[in-house]
């Protein structure tokens, strides 16, 4: 047996130059996501790739129906193929607590399983202003807490995480440009409701050139961190497909199995 999968078209850049978001190429033919390897202009590597909410299947998972945590990639691409789905993509989700529960918001399929996280405490998740990421009726946001708590909304799916990267364009405040914080880093943004960008550095990045990526090379206006050192993606096309770290929440991007089914003769 043999899968065939559709054919992959992907733009590789080299390290050290810098691309336009007009040059993206989808990866399927049917545009479910778009994936990069570019560098900013300060050298740090980044894989960079494009969610369009409006035709891509985004999804959120923690636990199985039977109660027990998925944790890794590799259960989850398990667990989808089980359902008839072929996973393309992965990303870690928000931060978690000690406990291996979502230390904010957490919302599955219109499912809310953690509430909003509105208390004070320390660590990236609790430097404020923090903020959600939610897709509602397949459009998207980035939001700070407060804000979107005043909605008074129900999402099809949301991550709340911290620190906010930009809000309306603007920086978190409380970044400084000559951090020597570096660490790989995870992060979502939008270029637009229909456009998440999800974004993982592949070399250690401060916060603040981080949000520039975003802001200046994405035209992302408000995006979020996700986690920091154990952030990984699964990406069925570069051959990034190994387990990642323990995670909690996992966002995914799948297709259905018609689309690359084993084909016995």
């Amino acid at each position: 047996m043999k899968r065939f999968l559709p054919p992959l078209v992907l733009l590789l850049l080299v390290p050290g130059t810098l691309w336009a978001p007009g040059d993206l190429v989808p990866v399927y033919p049917s545009g479910v996501v778009w994936v990069v390897d570019s560098a900013s202009s300060k050298g740090v590597r980044y894989l960079t790739v494009r969610v369009p909410l409006d035709t891509a299947d985004l999804a959120l998972h923690w636990k199985r129906e039977d109660g027990t945590p998925l944790c890794h990639f590799h259960a989850l691409r398990d667990y989808l193929s089980g359902q008839g789905r072929h996973l393309v993509f992965a990303a870690n989700a928000g931060i978690y607590a000690r406990d291996y529960t979502p230390l904010g918001l957490h919302v599955e399929n219109g499912r809310e399983m953690e509430p909003l996280n509105r208390k004070q405490g320390g660590g990236n998740f609790f430097l404020k202003p923090n903020g959600v990421f939610f897709v509602k009726d397949r459009k998207g946001r980035v939001m700070e807490t407060e804000a979107y708590a005043a909605l008074n909304m129900k999402p099809d799916l949301a991550v709340q995480s911290g620190p906010l990267l930009l809000s309306n364009g603007e920086i978190h405040p409380r970044f400084l440009p000559d951090s020597d914080s570096l660490y790989i880093r995870s992060g979502v943004g939008m270029r637009s409701e229909t456009e998440a960008m999800f974004v993982l550095s592949l070399s250690p990045v401060n916060f603040n050139d981080f949000a520039l990526f975003f802001r200046d090379e994405l035209k992302c206006r408000d995006a979020l961190y996700l986690d920091g050192a154990l952030s990984d993606f699964y990406t069925s096309d570069m051959g990034r497909t190994g387990p990642g770290g323990l995670y909690v929440g996992m966002l995914s991007v799948s297709v259905p199995d018609s689309s690359g089914k084993d084909v016995q003769k």
